[in-house]
This record gives C-alpha cells, sequence and structure tokens, in this order.
C-alpha cells in the first residue's frame, strides 16, 4: 500500500496522528491502514493508504494540517526511506568507555561521571561519579545519562562487553 506525508503544526504530531486514527476507525470505508507518526522527524505523520483520494478526505476539515497531499502533489514514499524510524536502535548507541556523561534521572541527577562498563544486553552503563571522594562503581540506565564529553583515547573493550 502506498505512504503519503502529512505536514503538520510542530508539536501538534501526536494528537493530529491519535485524532486521525479515530477519523479513520468511524469511517472504515476509507481504505486507510496504518498511521506513523516518528519519533525523531517533528512536523510530518506519515498515513498508509488505498489512494491519495482517501487520505485527502481523511484530513478534510482538519486543523492542524500544514500541507494537504493533493495541494503538494504528494508522490508515494517508498517503505525503505522510512526504515530508520521503524527499527529502534540501542539507548546506548554512540557511549564508550571513558566517556564522561551527566545523569539526567535519579538520585544522583546532575552529577558528572566517567563510564567505566556497558553492558549492551540490559541498556546499562556502571559509571564512577567524579565528584565524589570514595569511587563507587553505580549502574544506571541507558536513558539516564547524556555524552558530555567523548573519551580522548578510544579503548577497544568490545571483548569486556556483556550481552
Amino acid at each position: 500500500m502506498p505512504i503519503y506525508a502529512l505536514r503538520t503544526t510542530i508539536g501538534q504530531e501526536q494528537s493530529m496522528s491519535e485524532q486521525l486514527a479515530r477519523r479513520a476507525d468511524n469511517r472504515p470505508h476509507l481504505g486507510i491502514y496504518s498511521i506513523l507518526l516518528p519519533g525523531g522527524l517533528k512536523g510530518y505523520i506519515f498515513v498508509e493508504a488505498e489512494s491519495i483520494d482517501h487520505v485527502e478526505l481523511l484530513v478534510e476539515g482538519v486543523r492542524h494540517i500544514r500541507k494537504r497531499p493533493r495541494s503538494t502533489r504528494a508522490e508515494e514514499i517508498p517503505i525503505d526511506q522510512l526504515e530508520n524510524f521503524l527499527i529502534p536502535r540501542p539507548v546506548i548507541e554512540g557511549v564508550d568507555i571513558n566517556d564522561i556523561v551527566e545523569v539526567i534521572t535519579g538520585p544522583f541527577k546532575g552529577s558528572r561521571a566517567r563510564i567505566i562498563d556497558i553492558n549492551i544486553g540490559k541498556e546499562e552503563v556502571t559509571v564512577e561519579l567524579l565528584a565524589m571522594d570514595l569511587q563507587i562503581p553505580v549502574t544506571l540506565s541507558g536513558e539516564s545519562i547524556r555524552v558530555i564529553e567523548k573519551a580522548t583515547e578510544k579503548v577497544d573493550t568490545e571483548d569486556e562487553y556483556l550481552l
């Protein structure tokens, strides 16, 4: 089935996708199969439908739709262009041992730390807090850190990663 892009007001993607999904459920005669809201792309919603006419009928009278498919002469979007939005990336991608990170959640929020171990399977990192006198290793979720400074020399420790 063809996929069409809808341009929306930035910040309204979530509410627009929910509204369009409700409209598609209430109008089963329209050939709307799915609505994709990509996390990393602001201002766009993708709709899988039988034809562009069905998408036009779906968005008719809806606010916050910036560009209608018919007015922009929208073409079908190949699924391979959307693959990077469909495949989840590991949270700890791009994090290496000896990187300096900031803890962004939890009891150590705002603290700086150095990564000493990475567990790819659990998506966790073990860090040493830099501001503490006593260096105690703390295991944190990959979502609770943000890289501030990359390690100056790369340490090849792929064998030490726990899977």
